[in-house]
């Protein structure tokens, strides 16, 4: 990102932990700590005071506890803002843009508790103007698909863009990149998938062949929002193999999305932290929640935990 000057936050890497915990010295909190490697969205921590920096750093460094995703660190600037989810397709060449999202990192209500994987998400984002969507494509996406070419990496697949949005006019807000993912987002695109109307593996198709340039989506003009169901402990290790009953049928406007279930001599069971995402479409971002909340208070399993907020921004008063 700096090579291609990409915004992001300032930040530097270790392997030592006395020149991370002499850097947190130095620049002092709030900071955010990253372990350097895949950690199911459990390998970063907020930390408000140096203290819990220090604790994180001693945590990812000291004793192992997240395997080889923390045998190194990255310690960047705390941003402030809200943040986006930007999605889009590559074929190398082509970008078609996905809808916006966003999503809920933290594990309760209120944004608070320990970060996660998602705990729930929605599309689009209103945040994401017409005006931010397009400084995105100009400052973010294009500059990473040539700076990649340029050195080398012709990416096709999905690129997942976490951007922060600060304050300000949309013209002239800041935009800095968190994190690229090359997939699509989980629970992002549970919502996303929803709004598709038209027939998304004729998209696949162009990009396979190189021709994204002569695809389009047909969008729903509605809200999708999606609440994660977890299991018992999540983001710890969660307890598995609880049984799941009561799951509605999925209808035209909400469907509930399987991720760590399988079958056990017929039974359907919890097999991971993150258990289902009930999604639904709704002409509001209000209509889409209660439709939501309405189908996944049917369902039952022991332990299992969401949080009653998903969609707070998109409800705020304007």
């Amino acid at each position: 990102m700096l090579r291609h000057h990409i915004p992001t936050a300032a930040y530097a890497t270790f392997t030592d932990p006395q020149a991370a915990h002499q850097y947190v010295r130095e620049q002092g909190a709030p900071i955010v700590v990253k372990a350097d490697g895949l950690a199911a969205g459990k390998g970063v921590v907020v930390a408000q005071t140096e203290d819990e920096a220090h604790a994180a750093i001693d945590s990812m460094l000291g004793d192992g506890s997240l395997g080889s995703a923390g045998a190194r660190v990255v310690i960047e600037a705390c941003l402030e803002g809200e943040e986006a989810s930007f999605i889009v397709m590559c074929d190398g060449t082509h970008v078609l843009p996905m809808a916006s999202s966003q999503d809920h990192k933290r594990q309760l209500d209120g944004d608070k508790g320990p970060n996660t994987g998602g705990m729930g998400a929605y599309s689009p984002a209103p945040i994401v103007s017409e005006v931010l969507h397009q400084r995105i494509m100009d400052e973010v996406i294009w500059p990473t698909i040539k700076g990649m070419a340029s050195d080398g990496i012709e990416y096709t697949g999905f690129l997942y863009a976490g951007v922060m949005i600060g304050d300000g006019p949309d013209a002239t807000r800041p935009i800095k990149v968190l994190e690229f993912n090359c997939r699509m987002g989980d629970p992002e695109t549970q919502p996303i998938m929803m709004r598709i109307r038209n027939d998304f593996s004729e998209v696949v198709e162009h990009a396979i062949a190189g021709t994204l340039d002569q695809a389009q989506i047909d969008w729903d003009p509605r809200t999708a929002l999606g609440v994660v169901m977890a299991s018992h402990n999540y983001p710890g290790t969660p307890r598995t193999g609880d049984a799941i009953t009561n799951i509605p049928g999925a209808s035209a406007d909400c469907v509930t999305f399987h991720a760590g279930t399988h079958l056990q001599e017929g039974v359907l069971q919890t097999s991971g932290g993150r258990v289902l995402c009930v999604t639904a479409l709704g002409d509001t971002p209000a209509a889409a929640r209660d439709i939501a909340y309405a189908t996944l208070e049917q369902i039952r399993f022991d332990g299992s935990q969401y949080r009653k907020d998903i969609g707070w921004r998109a409800l705020k008063p304007a």
